[in-house]
């Protein structure tokens, strides 16, 4: 089971990864990476273990292409 991770620490290897982000509606952001994987935070001090394990899943496979 994937632990929740803050919001900047996911951000962080968002940005390590190459992916790149824009402006959502509201308080969410749309982050892009280099293999066309697409991830959607919501800017909170804490991101939910479902968000976080899309997230690693995505940043996972910007490594390995």
């Amino acid at each position: 089971m994937t632990k929740p991770m803050k919001y900047r620490d996911l951000v962080r290897l968002l940005k390590q990864a190459g992916f790149s982000f824009r402006q959502g509606k509201g308080d969410h952001e749309v982050w892009y990476g280099p293999n066309k994987a697409e991830v959607v935070l919501v800017k909170d001090t804490e991101c939910s273990p479902g968000i976080t394990r899309e997230a690693l899943k995505a940043i996972k496979k910007a490594k390995e292409a």
